[in-house]
């Protein structure tokens, strides 16, 4: 997938509004948070790794700032 940070730890995918789309958040061992939207109607995505390049927007950073 585009952007996909290095050392992913954890990844939470939900439905997103609007429904036909996925909200995709990732965790990496160094605490830092990012997020991408994936389209996955119309029309049907493709399988394999072609999905996520085709389909979904790149990695942003989302890490809240440190207090």
């Amino acid at each position: 997938m585009p952007g996909l940070p290095p050392g992913v730890t954890g990844v939470s995918v939900t439905e997103a509004v609007p429904l036909n789309t996925l909200l995709i958040t990732v965790l990496t061992e160094g605490g830092t948070l990012a997020q991408t939207t994936c389209l996955i109607t119309p029309p049907p995505p493709p399988p394999g790794p072609a999905w996520g390049t085709t389909y979904c927007a790149a990695f942003k950073d989302i890490t809240p700032p440190s207090g």
